[in-house]
């Protein structure tokens, strides 16, 4: 298997403070993909949303993941949307009654 190296699309991570996640958020991945996405984060000025419309496959590691990404946004005094939410971790958060994670399917 070929490790994804950037998590990021930097395209179009900087349109409206928007952060755009590309490939696998599976366990092996998720502390590299959260050195890089706190990082991103923390350097933006205000609000953020995360797109995970890129996002291909992802493990019960990525809602952990995106609790991470919350608790940096709410020390920094930031707002954290998730966008496009892949349906298989929107059934893992209904199977572990996780309803903290709010999203938008389309973004709006």
């Amino acid at each position: 298997m070929t490790e994804q190296k950037n998590p990021l699309n930097k395209e179009m991570s900087n349109e409206l403070n928007q952060i755009l996640l590309m490939g696998d958020l599976v366990f092996p991945r998720i502390e590299s993909v959260r050195r890089v996405v706190e990082a991103e984060i923390s350097a933006k000025a205000g609000d953020c949303v995360l797109d995970f419309s890129n996002v291909k496959k992802v493990d019960s590691s990525s809602l952990s993941l995106c609790l991470c990404f919350l608790r940096l946004a709410k020390k920094q005094n930031k707002k954290m949307t998730f966008i496009n939410l892949p349906k298989d971790m929107l059934a893992i958060a209904d199977l572990v009654g996780l309803s903290v994670i709010g999203h938008s399917p389309e973004g709006s």
